[in-house]
């Protein structure tokens, strides 16, 4: 368990040291410049949109409309036209900032990028009105955008102080770690003698066995050989015994 969580903190000191390498600077880079145009264009968007609420103005292809509806009708006429590009057209102004028109053919819907500082994008729908509405809302919710983005710049930047604190520790449980580590060193060279133990008693008993099996004969003596035998242990025997053994034998 020990050497799980080592390799647990090891990794995460990589991870670390690559989120503050790349990760978090990369991330406060893009958030910064988004918050700096998002600054830009709602400053753009508060000098050029008009007091009169129901006032409307835009150009779609070099002419302009006063009449949301007609705009509207407009750009759904162009996204006819459009179906076939692969990259953004431009199509017109509003407010002061440029409107570009884009397909997306793998989602299969069109796209007006309100462009002023940076790029702001509105799907469009079938609706002439309603698409006309959708860039008044994405303008509107610029500001909203704008909080979300600072918050969202502060955690990185909380989070990639506290990496950098972070970065560098050492494990907490080495001390334990290296412990039990010496520790399993002691018991396996202790399992390795025992072993070793074992199999010289094993070898000493397989040689026993062999040097046991070379002494005894491997084929039994003859019957002839074996009358013979006991004949000359009887002609050595004494007169006594041997009349005896003589008496035994006619009996």
């Amino acid at each position: 368990k020990l050497k799980l969580m080592k390799a647990n903190h090891t990794s995460q000191q990589y991870r670390l040291e690559d989120d503050i390498a790349k990760k978090y600077p990369q991330q406060i880079a893009a958030l910064t410049e988004r918050i700096d145009g998002l600054k830009e264009d709602i400053a753009t968007y508060e000098n050029n949109k008009p007091a009169d609420k129901e006032s409307f103005n835009m150009t779609v292809e070099d002419k302009e409309y006063t009449e949301k509806k007609e705009a509207g009708t407009a750009i759904i006429a162009l996204c006819r036209h459009t179906a076939e590009l692969s990259v953004a057209k431009k199509i017109g102004e509003y407010l002061g900032m440029k409107m570009l028109l884009a397909y997306d053919r793998f989602c299969g819907r069109f796209t007006v990028y309100v462009k002023g500082k940076i790029s702001h994008p509105v799907e469009m729908g079938a609706d002439a009105v309603g698409n006309i509405a959708r860039i008044g809302n994405m303008l509107e919710g610029m500001i909203k955008e704008l909080c979300e983005a600072e918050a969202r710049l502060e955690n990185v930047q909380h989070q990639y102080e506290v990496a950098k604190s972070e970065v560098g520790k050492s494990f907490e449980k080495e001390a334990e770690l290296n412990e039990k580590l010496e520790r399993l060193s002691e018991l396996n060279a202790l399992l390795n003698m025992d072993e070793k133990g074992d199999a010289e008693a094993i070898e000493a008993e397989s040689e026993e066995k062999t040097r046991h099996e070379a002494e005894v004969p491997t084929e039994k003596p003859s019957i002839i050989e074996t009358l013979r035998a006991e004949t000359e242990k009887i002609k050595q025997m004494p007169a006594r015994v041997f009349e005896k053994r003589q008496e035994e034998f006619a009996l």
